[in-house]
C-alpha cells in the first residue's frame, strides 16, 4: 500500500514538472511570437473601435481566429484578453472623449484608435508581456494546446 502510494506521488511531482517545463517552453515562444502579439494589437484596435463606434469586431475577430485554430485565442479566453486591453483603454478615454464630445466623426476615431493600437507601440508590447507573464491564466493552459503551439504553431482539435 505504501508504495502504490509513493509511485503516485513521484507520477504527480513528474506529471507537475512536465507542465511546467511545457508553460516556460510556451511562454518563451509567446513572447517571441510575432503573430500572436500581432492578433493582440487587432485585438486592441477592435476593442476601441466597439467602445467609441459601438461595433463588435472584437468578439466577432476573436470568434474567428479561435475557429481559424489560432494559438492565442485558443490559450487566452476573450475575457482575460479584454480585461488587460480594457485597462489600456482607460488611460486613453479622455483623448476620445475629446474628440467625441467636439463632433463625432467615425473616420477620425477609426484613425486614432489605428494609432493607438499599433504595433511599434511599446505600452502594448509590456501588457502583451504582463498578459502572457500572468500566472493564474497559465495555469488554464492545456496541454495538448500548448504541444500543438510548440511543434506546429496552429492547434489541432481531436474528433471523434
Amino acid at each position: 500500500m505504501k508504495k502504490i502510494i509513493l509511485l503516485l506521488i513521484l507520477f504527480s511531482i513528474k506529471t507537475t514538472a512536465q507542465t511546467s517545463v511545457l508553460i516556460d517552453k510556451t511562454f518563451i515562444r509567446l513572447k517571441n511570437d510575432k503573430k500572436s502579439f500581432e492578433q493582440f494589437v487587432f485585438y486592441g484596435y477592435c476593442n476601441c473601435t466597439d467602445k467609441f463606434l459601438y461595433t463588435s469586431t472584437y468578439k466577432d475577430n476573436y470568434i474567428t481566429s479561435f475557429n481559424h485554430l489560432e494559438p492565442f485565442p485558443r490559450l487566452f479566453e476573450s475575457d482575460g484578453i479584454k480585461m488587460f486591453l480594457d485597462n489600456y483603454q482607460k488611460l486613453k478615454n479622455k483623448y476620445f472623449e475629446n474628440i467625441q464630445e467636439k463632433y463625432y466623426n467615425g473616420y477620425v476615431i477609426i484613425t486614432k484608435c489605428n494609432e493607438t493600437y499599433n504595433v511599434k507601440n511599446k505600452d502594448l508590447r509590456k501588457i502583451y508581456n504582463n498578459l502572457i507573464s500572468d500566472k493564474n491564466i497559465q495555469k488554464e493552459w492545456i496541454d495538448d494546446y500548448m504541444k500543438d503551439y510548440l511543434d506546429s504553431y496552429f492547434i489541432k482539435i481531436q474528433t471523434e
